[in-house]
């Protein structure tokens, strides 16, 4: 059982980052994904040099927060506001299928692209990605992506959660058909992507293992400096939980051991 634990939103803010940093040394970590228009971003990248990291950095696309690299999207309304920032996402019918005109994915594919630029002239070679609030997984916006990665060499897309509970039939079947797109181009890394309490409830009620899946979480210091998940828990001991309920689980990444699914 291979399991892959990622930690979002690197180069956000020095908390998150020394939150993640401390998540890796405890070894409840086994890669991040970073922000290319973050806060912290050039510090960030100092860290994952200085703790020999590079081999387990992702990228965290941003289309949804702060101000783009390129000056192409700030100009496109279902992008940006009248500022040139990042909408924040607000999931819609349209939104998730109405196509892109040229414009539009000339603008995404060059932000894409600059985000990738940017990491990779910091010394990241960038192993996987996924995106900030999932905008990946929206599928007009999630297949151009997916060309863009694999024109890019990054070999390795996040799924959408296809793990858990609380998912109806059209979610379900909305998560197939994404998962079953990123099959087909190549880019599926696991078989399965949840946050770690999905696992451990799985995990409790028998169901069956997966070979392989990503977990993701969201590293942040509490107020006594203890690391926690953004959304709850202490990530340190949800997966010392996990790895009692499966102690033939192997801790890996994309970029040390290559395909996982």
């Amino acid at each position: 059982m291979k399991i892959i634990i990622n930690a979002d939103d690197f180069g956000t803010s020095h908390s998150t980052d020394e939150a993640i940093i401390q998540t890796f040394s405890s070894g409840a970590l086994s890669s991040t994904t970073i922000v290319a228009n973050g806060a912290t971003f050039e510090s960030a990248c100092v860290r994952a040099h200085d703790e020999k990291l590079l081999d387990r950095i992702g990228l965290h696309i941003n289309l949804t927060d702060g101000l783009p690299l390129t000056d192409r999207i700030r100009k496109c309304p279902r992008f940006c506001d009248a500022d040139g920032l990042f909408l924040p996402k607000k999931l819609s019918f349209s939104r998730l299928f109405l196509p892109l005109n040229p414009d539009e994915k000339n603008a995404l594919a060059t932000e894409v692209k600059a985000q990738i630029d940017r990491c990779r002239a910091h010394g990241l070679p960038l192993t996987h990605a996924d995106s900030h609030n999932h905008v990946h997984t929206e599928f007009v916006i999630g297949t151009l992506i997916m060309d863009v990665l694999k024109e890019e060499g990054i070999h390795y897309l996040r799924l959408t959660r296809n793990l858990g509970e609380n998912m109806s039939i059209a979610k379900k079947a909305y998560k197939h058909l994404y998962n079953s797109i990123l099959s087909a181009k190549g880019l599926r890394g696991v078989r399965y992507f949840c946050e770690i309490t999905d696992m451990i409830t799985a995990c409790k009620k028998g169901e069956k293992r997966p070979v392989s899946a990503e977990i993701m979480c969201h590293p942040v210091l509490g107020e006594n400096g203890s690391v926690m998940d953004l959304y709850g828990g202490s990530i340190i001991q949800q997966f010392k939980e996990l790895t009692l309920l499966v102690p033939e689980m192997q801790l890996t990444t994309y970029g040390l051991t290559g395909r996982a699914g």
